[in-house]
């Protein structure tokens, strides 16, 4: 018992010593930002390292504990009156985006020969909100780390070119300001990534494209929870056997609303509001570097070119039809 604790804390010290150095080049390099550098330490780290057994305890107590409080933590971002601002082409272009990158996730899947949790955590990723939907799916569907870890950087691979990429396409197609907002933030997963193709276009895309992400966002709670009743419908079809003799909705996904709702209220302070936003964007660094560590490199060559040409086809898809949506709608 005694050992099995040391083991524990021993590989939280680690965790905890990945998270912080990625919290810290994140800050400096915030286009990659803290959640693909807590990946991509938490690889190398897992991966030279000898301490099989402290990789593996510290790293699963952060993807099982941290990460669904931090998920809760993060519904601090969120103002339910954000859809109801955005109105009626905005929501319809943030339903379209996120319908098309899981639909698309799941066919395209089936194509490439995937899993349906991975190609599910493809699309809830580019659909809804990069690594924070990955995450929050990965939980509800019993996703593996290796599912989780190589969505999470994929994912925020494709959103970092996006950058550059989206600003391009907004000359390209001559959109107005608005027009520019909505495919910015219809299609980048981070706020960082957002913010940063949005405002080096002009001020005015960029205030557009944080709203839009902000509508997508708030739809987290709800698409999880669909996904969860889907693919225990799909369990039931097959007669597979799940843990849950019932579908239920997430303790953490409870929380992240109850958290949203108190903010929207304003009944939480806002210098206290500040600190929460920052103590749950950090567990989520943490519960990435955990992640990360558990993951073994053979399985990333085994799967990785493949998994980036199915991410970076599913968000061509995502992109294309997000354009076609934005000029006939706008």
């Amino acid at each position: 018992m005694l050992l099995e604790k040391n083991q524990l804390a021993g590989g939280l010290g680690l965790v905890v010593i990945v998270g912080t150095v990625s919290w810290f080049l994140g800050s400096l390099i915030p286009t990659i930002g803290s959640v693909t550098f807590a990946i991509l330490l938490g690889i190398v780290v897992g991966n030279i390292s000898t301490q099989r057994k402290l990789i593996a305890r510290g790293g699963l107590f952060a993807e099982k504990k941290l990460l669904p409080l931090a998920i809760v933590l993060l519904g601090v971002e969120l103002h339910l009156l954000t859809l109801v601002s955005l109105g009626l082409p905005a929501i319809v272009v943030i339903g379209i985006t996120i319908t098309t990158a899981i639909i698309a996730s799941v066919y395209l899947g089936r194509l490439f020969g995937f899993s349906p949790s991975f190609s599910l955590l493809m699309g809830a990723g580019n659909g809804i909100c990069g690594s924070s939907a990955v995450a929050a799916t990965s939980l509800v569907i019993d996703a593996d780390e290796i599912d989780t870890g190589i969505s999470i950087s994929i994912v925020n691979l494709l959103g970092t070119i996006g950058i550059f990429l989206t600003p391009f396409l907004i000359q390209l197609f001559t959109m107005s300001d608005l027009e520019g907002g909505l495919l910015i933030g219809g299609s980048l997963q981070a706020f960082g990534q957002v913010v940063a193709a949005g405002f080096s276009v002009n001020d005015s895309v960029g205030q557009f494209a944080t709203v839009v992400k902000m509508g997508r966002v708030l739809m987290l709670g709800p698409m999880v929870v669909m996904i969860g009743y889907w693919v225990q419908a799909q369990h039931r079809k097959s007669g597979k056997k799940t843990k849950k003799t019932a579908i239920q909705i997430p303790s953490f996904i409870v929380g992240f609303f109850v958290v949203s709702i108190l903010a929207s209220l304003n009944v939480i302070p806002p210098d206290m509001l500040a600190v929460i936003k920052t103590i749950g964007k950090y567990l989520l660094v943490l519960a990435m570097a955990g992640i990360g560590m558990r993951i073994q490199l053979r399985s990333l060559f085994r799967f990785g070119l493949k998994s980036l040409a199915f991410g970076a086809l599913v968000s061509a898809i995502q992109m294309s039809l997000l354009i076609i949506t934005i000029l006939l709608i706008l």
